[in-house]
């Protein structure tokens, strides 16, 4: 029986110590699919390769494809017109919509309406359009892109009949341009750890029936210099344990509505004097959420930055070129105010991702 040298030995020793990390790094590719237009049609391929794993005319159905069988979807620059929601089929699954991808609705055409509907002040339930649509756990999704879709960019829906959150985890990252909020219900453990919105003609982020979440920088501002916005975020009502870094907003009406709501902000910056800061203890009712109520309201602010001489302010977003930038990349956002006399304050906000495992 032949017996390996000392060296071979330790050749063989070293190569079966790089062999698991080589296969988990080269696992990203199959676990990614990314999505694209061609011709007519909407395709979906690995990272690297030209095999079509699937087509379709219609973008929704490449998508919702893509995260059926894949971890990671990546849904690469070009124009989709979806003629319906895009519905997230199953836990645990990343969505990200690329810098260059612009969405919009099939023309004459309404998209499915999550049940029940929106409550109006007279109880009557009113059907309402969301383009991405969750009601599973740990979803995750990455809007770089740009919606003219009507209605919320996103939808994370935990409302269920136990009257209990119904979604665990997950996070919502957005840089892009969308045309209204990100809205979040009956959902726990959520992270957002950037959304900008700008123009902002309401709130970025609005919340109802939800706890445990965290929030990092949420921007609301201004399209021209010595703009106003409304509110940057709308804790709809019976949230409970919110945890918020920064807000942001320009001259606002609101930075924060909290309803009957619990939460700690840790600072709101106003570029440029405040028309109003914050709303504690609106008893303003819930609209989707049915669960109970906390019978208390609080709301704490750390912080208070305002930002008199500010003129005017810019979004700076770092955005990862895809799919060249994956596995790994990272995300930063600069809030730039401009101050009377060309001084510049700036805000900053990097979250790193890993597609090679979470």
């Amino acid at each position: 029986m032949h017996t390996p040298s000392a060296f071979l030995a330790l050749a063989l020793a070293l190569l079966a110590c790089t062999l698991p990390v080589q296969s988990a790094f080269g696992d990203w590719k199959n676990d990614t699919v990314l999505v694209s237009p061609q011709d007519a049609e909407t395709v979906v391929r690995h990272p690297g390769g030209d095999t079509i794993l699937f087509k379709n005319t219609d973008p929704q159905l490449a998508i919702e494809w893509g995260m059926a069988n894949a971890l990671n979807t990546v849904v690469l620059a070009g124009k989709y017109v979806a003629s319906d929601r895009i519905d997230v089929p199953r836990d645990g699954v990343t969505l990200i919509i690329d810098q260059g991808a612009e969405i919009s609705a099939k023309p004459d055409t309404k998209f499915t309406s999550p049940t029940p509907g929106f409550r109006g002040r007279d109880g009557t339930l009113y059907p309402f359009s969301v383009l991405i649509y969750n009601q599973k756990n740990h979803f995750r999704v990455l809007m770089f892109g740009t919606v003219t879709v009507p209605g919320f960019p996103v939808m994370f829906d935990g409302r269920n009949e136990k009257g209990d959150c119904g979604l665990e985890g997950g996070m919502v990252l957005s840089t892009g341009q969308t045309s209204d909020m990100y809205f979040l219900v009956d959902s726990s453990k959520v992270q957002v750890p950037i959304a900008t919105l700008k123009p902002s003609g309401g709130s970025t982020i609005s919340m109802e029936g939800c706890e445990d979440c965290h929030l990092g920088m949420i921007a609301g501002l201004a399209a021209e210099p010595g703009g106003r916005t409304e509110e940057t975020v709308d804790l709809n009502s019976r949230c409970v344990n919110i945890t918020i870094e920064r807000l942001f907003g320009e001259r606002p009406n609101e930075t924060i509505d909290c309803n009957e709501s619990h939460t700690v902000v840790q600072e709101i910056v106003s570029i440029g004097e405040p028309r109003k800061l914050m709303t504690r203890g609106n008893p303003s009712g819930p609209r989707f959420t049915t669960r109970r109520s906390f019978k208390t309201r609080s709301l704490e602010v750390g912080t208070t930055t305002i930002l008199k001489d500010a003129v005017s302010s810019r979004l700076i977003h770092e955005i990862p070129k895809l799919p060249d930038a994956l596995p790994q990349f990272t995300v930063k956002t600069t809030i730039e105010a401009t101050l009377e006399g060309g001084g510049k304050k700036l805000f900053e906000k990097e979250v790193a991702f890993d597609l090679r495992g979470k």
